[in-house]
C-alpha cells in the first residue's frame, strides 16, 4: 500500500452519503419503504454488497426496546425515521441500551430532532474532511512509511485504538449524564 491509496481510502470514506432530513418525505412511511431510502440513500456504507443496513427485525427491535418513539399503526412519521438514522449512525460504537440513555432526555424534551440530526451530520462531514490532515501527521510525527508493513500496522493499531478510546469517553459521558 502506498501513501496515495491511503488517501484515496480516507476520501472514499469522507465522501459516503448521508441521509438528511430533507431527503425523508414528510409522510409517513411503512417498514419496506424505509429500507428502500436506507439501501438507496446509505448503499456506500455497505462492506460488502448483501449487507442489510436496515431489517424489519432491527427495527421491531429498535421499537420493542424503545430506542424509537412508539409506532402508531404501520407506518412510520419522519421523527421515528430520523432516529432510526441516528440509531444507525450510533450503533457500531454504543450499545442500544446506551443509544437508549443517550436519546431519552431529547424525546423527553420534545426537541427537534431533524435540526440536531441535521447538524450532527454537517459535523460529522466537517471533521471526516479533517481525517487525512490527522492521518498524515500521525505518520509524520512517529515516521511511519505506509509502504513498510511493520508502519503499516502500527497505523492500524493506532487508529483502533483511537477509536476505541473515543467510544470509552463517549461511553463515559453517556453514564455520567453530563450531555
Amino acid at each position: 500500500m502506498n501513501k496515495e491509496t491511503l488517501e484515496t481510502l480516507v476520501e472514499k470514506e469522507s465522501q459516503k452519503s448521508s441521509i438528511t432530513s430533507k431527503d425523508i418525505p414528510d409522510l409517513d412511511l411503512y417498514m419496506d419503504q424505509i429500507m428502500t431510502l436506507f439501501e438507496t440513500h446509505l448503499a456506500n456504507h455497505k462492506k460488502n454488497e448483501d449487507d442489510k443496513l436496515l431489517t424489519k427485525t432491527m427495527i421491531n427491535n429498535y421499537s420493542k426496546a424503545k430506542v424509537i418513539t412508539p409506532v402508531k399503526g404501520k407506518k412510520y412519521t419522519k421523527e421515528q425515521i430520523i432516529q432510526m438514522l441516528i440509531i444507525y449512525q450510533l450503533k457500531n460504537n454504543l450499545s442500544i441500551q446506551e443509544i437508549k440513555d443517550l436519546l431519552t432526555p431529547i424525546y423527553e424534551n420534545n426537541d427537534d430532532l431533524s435540526n440536531l440530526y441535521d447538524h450532527f451530520i454537517d459535523i460529522k462531514h466537517s471533521l471526516n474532511f479533517q481525517l487525512q490532515k490527522m492521518i498524515q501527521k500521525i505518520m509524520d510525527d512517529y515516521q511511519l512509511k505506509i509502504e513498510n508493513y511493520q508502519d503499516l500496522f502500527l497505523l492500524v493499531a493506532i487508529l483502533s485504538s483511537l477509536s476505541h478510546s473515543l467510544t470509552n469517553i463517549a461511553e463515559m459521558l453517556i453514564e455520567t449524564k453530563e450531555i
